[in-house]
């Protein structure tokens, strides 16, 4: 075979591999630069809510008659490190289905506000089952340590016949939940 013929041949090849060589030694003197931040970190944030009654009744009341009434005060703590919004509810399976608990009258103020935030039958207060249909404006700003005083007044309207609640049972748990406000 030719000498000729083998060298054209091996021209492409040989070629090839000297580009190849001259660029990765470009490649490998090219100036670099890089910058990093330093460790990034994420914390959640806390909801805290007790009550000065947990774990008592707000209200054990035996033998009311008609024209009886009487109030309570419930103390509300949020020790959260986060803003959140505190809403009041009825909570638990209340025993509300009877003739006393549409006869009794329910009013229950917030400290700070004028209005009564609920104000009605106590059967209607029951309905209120969740902190998406609780009633209440305040917002815990997330500094620790806040209070609200829940005013929690009963009666019996002098107005309603012996006979219509006579022996009759009612009952149900006040509840108050806080759920954070995204910031």
């Amino acid at each position: 075979m030719n000498i000729r013929k083998y060298a054209k041949l091996a021209a492409v090849p040989a070629g090839l591999l000297a580009s190849g060589l001259i660029v990765a030694q470009t490649s490998s003197a090219a100036f670099t630069a890089q910058t990093q931040t330093d460790s990034n970190s994420w914390s959640s944030g806390t909801v805290e809510l007790t009550n000065d009654h947990v774990g008592q009744a707000v209200f054990e009341v035996d033998k009311i008659v008609p024209g009886d009434s009487g109030s309570q005060t419930v103390v509300v703590t949020y020790d959260g490190d986060v803003a959140a919004d505190v809403t009041m509810f009825a909570a638990g399976d209340p025993q509300t289905d009877n003739t006393l608990a549409q006869a009794m009258h329910l009013t229950i103020t917030e400290e700070g506000v004028t209005d009564p935030i609920y104000d009605g039958p106590l059967a209607d207060f029951s309905a209120l089952s969740s902190s998406a249909d609780g009633v209440g404006t305040w917002t815990a700003a997330g500094s620790g340590d806040e209070t609200k005083d829940y005013t929690i007044a009963w009666s019996l309207p002098s107005t309603v016949t012996e006979g219509d609640v006579q022996g009759v049972d009612t009952s149900l748990v006040f509840a108050w939940e806080a759920a954070s406000i995204a910031s």
